[in-house]
């Protein structure tokens, strides 16, 4: 299973998280992030194997990318070109590789369910970066848009509760963040094992996913990550 970080966003944790986890999602520009900090990561992600991505959001740094922008599509396109543009050249600097991409807050939670802008961002992405993947949340139309024109990775989320559309809960709404090991490490099983994951009410609902991501900023990311690495391990589970 591969594991994911979303990095680079302000955070004095960014190395440790990378001595665990096999890919990494480094904010460019829109809600976090910047040059130094982008080449940074990138040089860090080099020295632990960790595989690279960007991860571009909506250009609002005053609500960390985490609000909804009602913005045309030509004014979206350009800031999300524009941040990979930033990306790309960190990248040929450090003289890196990189792997995917993965959009972050609002905007992921947007192309979950907006066709005409998950559309422009697969025709971006298709255009200027053929054969990069992108990290999608499960059941969306962005993950059908995608699926026969690029590369995709089905994404879980270890520190996240779920709607029972698979959408994530709201931070605005008590218990949206898993803050705990033992939450973090009880979906994530479920989610590897068994293939399915709690939403409302106990119910669990199927989900099938290709990685799984643990957020930079969430209270104890560090020592829950380390819990977790070691419980995969315990149940054969490989970090790959």
């Amino acid at each position: 299973m591969d594991l994911n970080a979303d990095l680079g966003e302000g955070k004095a944790n960014d190395g440790a998280l990378l001595k665990h986890v096999s890919s990494c999602n480094i904010a460019c520009g829109g809600h976090a992030g910047n040059r130094s900090s982008i080449l940074k990561i990138i040089q860090l992600a080099q020295k632990n194997n960790v595989k690279i991505g960007a991860h571009p959001s909506y250009p609002d740094i005053k609500n960390f990318g985490r609000k909804s922008l009602d913005i045309s599509i030509p004014v979206l396109i350009r800031s999300i070109e524009s941040q990979l543009v930033q990306f790309e050249e960190c990248i040929n600097e450090a003289q890196a590789k990189w792997q995917h991409i993965k959009f972050h807050g609002a905007l992921y939670n947007d192309l979950k369910f907006d066709k005409t802008k998950a559309k422009a961002m697969v025709d971006l992405i298709q255009k200027n970066y053929p054969g990069i993947t992108i990290f999608v949340p499960p059941n969306s139309i962005i993950q059908s848009v995608a699926k026969s024109k690029i590369p995709i990775k089905v994404e879980g989320f270890a520190d996240r509760a779920y709607n029972n559309d698979l959408s994530l809960v709201s931070r605005q709404k008590p218990n949206a963040v898993l803050t705990s090991s033992e939450e973090v490490v009880n979906q994530v099983l479920k989610m590897i094992v068994n293939q399915v994951v709690k939403v409302s009410h106990s119910k669990t609902i199927p989900i099938s996913i290709d990685t799984i991501c643990i957020h930079g900023d969430t209270p104890k990311a560090l020592e829950i990550l380390e819990i977790l690495v070691e419980e995969l391990k315990n149940h054969k589970i490989k970090i790959h």
